[in-house]
């Protein structure tokens, strides 16, 4: 999803194959590349295209996403954002953070934009997550993270609730509050 024909080829695909949608989950990020950790990097030693790219995930293709196929999202449809919680500020991650803080506000405005529609749109900000790259880049800090089948029980939960424009930080062993992450 880093280029506009691979957001638009899956939009157009979805469109073509379902009549409507109830749920739509923007879940990606991109944090690191194949074999490294967009971690404590100076902003300007970023490479462009990692910013580019980045945004384009982060961004970019749930803006696009979500314009292609609200259409098809009938009354009582959900859009669940995921953004996510940094304890330590954005210092070394800048290009990702900008990205989430995006997706929060997209998901702030796109609520007010939906509402006449009755289409909910909330956003989830998990503290650091159990997945296979995190363990693979951060397996010092594996057990203070939140599982990912924890944040997709709450994702559940949040789509039985008739509630939109809410941001909620999830972190390990924690009830889930209302805040953008910092």
């Amino acid at each position: 999803m880093s280029r506009l024909e691979s957001i638009n080829n899956s939009a157009s695909k979805i469109k073509k194959d379902l009549k409507h949608i109830n749920l739509l989950i923007n879940v990606a990020g991109i944090w690191h590349g194949k074999n490294e950790v967009y971690a404590g990097i100076d902003f300007e030693t970023f490479f462009q295209k990692v910013i580019i790219d980045t945004y384009m995930v982060g961004m970019i293709a749930p803006t696009l996403l979500a314009h292609a196929l609200v259409p098809l999202m009938p009354k009582g449809s959900h859009i669940v954002n995921i953004s996510g919680t940094f304890e330590s500020g954005a210092k070394g991650w800048l290009p990702y953070y900008v990205s989430k803080r995006a997706i929060e506000d997209l998901t702030i405005g796109l609520a007010d934009e939906l509402k006449e529609k009755q289409i909910y749109v909330n956003c989830i900000s998990p503290s650091d997550t159990a997945t296979e790259s995190y363990k693979k880049y951060f397996p010092q800090y594996i057990k203070d993270a939140i599982s990912p089948e924890t944040i997709a029980k709450f994702t559940v939960e949040l789509c039985r609730k008739k509630e939109s424009g809410k941001i909620y930080v999830i972190k390990k062993d924690k009830q889930p509050y209302e805040g953008f992450h910092f």
